[in-house]
């Protein structure tokens, strides 16, 4: 099984539109930060400085895959990443591993990433994750990742959406549909008090697991 320094292909030839992503395993010795970004991390755990760390340094080597010279890349104050005017991009970190993927905005409206470690959920967190149409197709249930991989796909998609409304989904606001054997998926947001995502309530993109993991990206382009 490829490791997540690996995906970076397969990332780009399933989305295309130029996507960059940089990832890899959280260990030590960290990164150096800009010192814009290690003002961030006063008073914050080692541990969350580590993941903050490798985050920010996988944003910058996506950056540099786009074509973009680094820069510090602070945060909201939800904490969704502020990157460059002409970027759209997400980072994420499961407990052992950190990744980033970016875009030129004049092409990508929204991206966002989720990564999880592999191991499975709770069968009590099923029905908090999963809506109940979801459970009756039960299409997780194919995948040896089970439930974590709805898991993975609605946190990727709460993270494109934030980023681009400032609003918030719960999991029984999306349905997702998936496909196995293409490592694509469709998630519709269900609510109809919820904002709409860049004009549409349709929210598409892959997943891809890896040795230790699996992440899940969630795209929405211009002209789509």
């Amino acid at each position: 099984m490829k490791t997540l320094e690996m995906l970076g292909t397969d990332i780009r030839k399933a989305l295309g539109h130029g996507i960059s992503f940089s990832g890899g395993p959280i260990s030590d010795p960290t990164p150096l930060l800009f010192a814009e970004e290690a003002d961030l991390l006063r008073n914050v755990s080692l541990p969350r400085r580590r993941e903050f760390a490798w985050g920010r340094h996988h944003a910058h080597e996506a950056l540099r895959g786009l074509g973009v010279p680094p820069v510090p890349i602070l945060s909201r104050v939800d904490r969704v990443p502020l990157w460059p005017s002409d970027v759209v991009g997400s980072i994420s970190h499961s407990s052992s591993h950190s990744a980033a993927v970016v875009g030129r905005s004049d092409d990508v409206l929204a991206l966002g990433l989720d990564i999880e470690d592999e191991e499975a959920l709770g069968a009590d967190l099923l029905r908090i994750i999963c809506t109940a149409e979801e459970m009756e197709r039960g299409e997780w249930c194919s995948n040896r990742l089970g439930s974590k991989l709805i898991l993975v796909i609605k946190e990727a998609v709460y993270k494109s959406y934030a980023s681009t409304t400032g609003k918030l989904l719960g999991f029984q606001d999306l349905n997702v549909t998936m496909d196995d054997h293409t490592g694509v998926f469709k998630a519709e947001i269900g609510n109809s008090e919820k904002l709409m995502n860049c004009g549409s309530r349709s929210i598409n993109g892959i997943y891809l697991s890896f040795a230790g993991g699996i992440l899940a990206i969630a795209a929405r382009f211009r002209g789509e």
